[in-house]
């Protein structure tokens, strides 16, 4: 983090002080809206598999992404963003080179104004230094929710609903090497693998999925 940026945000946190979305008690960091009792109590995910998920998909994790999603309480980006930042940070392993959120088709995004991927992304890539490529892949069909598909149903619902957008964000992918897929939560993981198919078949080497919660 560079001093600019390190000043900014103590000038911030001074003028506008963390406080717990959940409780109201002062924040545990600069950067995170809850106090460490509240973040204590969370719903870890002490057993992630492949991808790197932070959370369970329980109370109050739900309700916050829920809150974010179909609410547009966008404060509560910061909050997910934030959690995942720090589970990806507390590993071992070497950090990716650009976040690639989960996109949303435009019929979508001019319903809620906003992609929720992408707002979690920022902040998570803010506080790791990860640039994030918002634009590098878009959704080129407006599939139906996922919700109440079975696995092999919502495998084929994202068949073929991504593409890398253009030459130069293929180049951007392909140069940086190591990239990370996120998205707000996962499922069976049918929509995050149908992009990390569509980034490796872009040149990508190393493709990572990253999620704020994992749901049963």
């Amino acid at each position: 983090m560079t001093a600019h940026r390190g000043l900014s945000r103590l000038l911030a946190a001074t003028l506008f002080p963390p406080r717990c979305c959940l409780c109201g008690f002062p924040g545990a960091s600069l950067d995170l809206d809850l106090c460490n009792y509240c973040r204590a109590d969370l719903p870890w995910d002490v057993f992630p598999g492949e991808a790197l998920t932070a959370l369970r998909y329980e109370y109050p994790v739900d309700e916050l992404v829920r809150q974010l999603k179909y609410q547009g309480v966008i404060a509560y980006a910061r909050v997910l963003g934030v959690l995942l930042a720090q589970a990806a940070g507390a590993r071992e392993s070497p950090l990716p080179r650009l976040l690639v959120p989960v996109p949303l088709h435009g019929t979508r995004w001019r319903e809620r104004g906003f992609n929720q991927a992408a707002a979690i992304a920022r902040h998570a890539g803010q506080l790791l230094g990860i640039p994030v490529a918002r634009h590098a892949v878009h959704r080129v069909r407006d599939t139906p929710s996922q919700t109440a598909l079975d696995v092999v149903a919502r495998r084929r619902n994202v068949s073929g609903a991504f593409a890398v957008a253009g030459g130069r964000q293929q180049r951007r992918l392909s140069a940086a090497g190591h990239v990370a897929v996120v998205d707000d939560v996962i499922t069976t993981g049918s929509t995050v693998n149908e992009v990390r198919t569509v980034l490796r078949g872009a040149g990508v080497r190393q493709v990572e999925v990253w999620a704020v919660a994992r749901a049963e």
